[in-house]
């Protein structure tokens, strides 16, 4: 195995990989908000009620919305909001539908994870952080949540936080978004795209997941070294990108508001899917993955287009 010299002499350059993990949070917030606006108009009262009674454009143009709300090759399962928003929301994940949204969100956190590690070669040299890091290749995130556990267990929850930081937030994060458990999915958002989901007290964030996901920048890089001196190696900035809260669309924006920047997002994704940093064998199945996220933004874009064009909501 090659010492963490040669790893980090050879390993992708942590700059490039700031932008395709930011593009990735941004879009899933893009895609949740349109999603969230479109639930609104499509499952609240008045625009179903003009359907029924009116007809016309106007019921052709409710059911484009319930399609695109509901499409798998574009937003997934995607009614999120209040009233019967939310118990679609619900009835979905009990369901094991999947939401474009959440998808996005994951790759997110797959790709956060992948940079982290990137610039910390010396943690395939430990045998626990290399399984974690494994499992999380893999795509298996709860074997990786298990993993890490067991060495809080083992070897003390300082050291694990110290070892893995700061991916076990993400680790976390994408096992609260991708579990059977809708009542998580609040904190895994909160961390994935750096917005959080109102909840209601019971279920609401409290200070203590903050402080366990806490994602400052001073931990060591590495275990010590005893005996001889370290080897000296370029410096290498570690990714610990926590996304900025993005401010929403105005109010006014309407179906075509979100249908142009979904369109832009899409764009942004494809470019992402070539950042240099993600070349290689290794990476290939994620470049492959952020590639048909990019194409299903672009299908969302047109069914919301599509809807309000016949809505004349523009």
């Amino acid at each position: 195995m090659p010492d963490a010299a040669t790893s980090a002499s050879t390993a992708p350059d942590i700059d490039l990989l700031d932008a395709p993990c930011r593009a990735l949070a941004e879009a899933a917030d893009a895609v949740g908000e349109a999603a969230r606006h479109a639930s609104g108009l499509a499952f609240g009262a008045r625009l179903p009620a003009a359907a029924l009674a009116r007809g016309g454009r106007v019921r052709l143009g409710w059911r484009t919305l319930l399609r695109t709300l509901t499409d798998p090759s574009g937003l997934g399962w995607a009614p999120r909001g209040r009233g019967v928003a939310r118990a679609g929301r619900l009835a979905g994940i009990l369901a094991g539908r999947e939401s474009l949204a959440i998808s996005i969100a994951v790759c997110g956190l797959k790709a956060r994870i992948r940079a982290a590690s990137a610039g910390r070669p010396e943690l395939f040299d430990d045998p626990g952080a290399a399984a974690v890091l494994g499992a999380v290749g893999a795509g298996r995130q709860g074997e990786a949540v298990r993993l890490f556990r067991a060495i809080m267990r083992e070897r003390g929850a300082e050291h694990a936080f110290a070892l893995l930081a700061p991916s076990f937030a993400d680790i976390l994060a994408w096992h609260a978004l991708t579990d059977a458990n809708p009542f998580n999915d609040h904190a895994g958002w909160q961390v994935a795209t750096g917005r959080a989901e109102t909840a209601e007290p019971v279920l609401g964030l409290g200070a203590a997941f903050w402080a366990f996901c806490d994602r400052g920048p001073a931990q060591p890089e590495g275990p010590a070294t005893t005996g001889a001196a370290p080897t000296p190696g370029p410096a290498r900035r570690r990714v610990t990108y926590r996304p900025p809260r993005p401010a929403p669309l105005p109010p006014d924006a309407g179906l075509g508001g979100h249908a142009a920047a979904l369109r832009t997002h899409a764009v942004r994704l494809r470019v992402a899917a070539m950042t240099p940093g993600w070349q290689g064998q290794e990476n290939e199945a994620l470049r492959a993955e952020v590639t048909r996220l990019a194409a299903r933004c672009a299908t969302a874009a047109g069914g919301l287009a599509l809807a309000a064009a016949q809505l004349q909501d523009q």
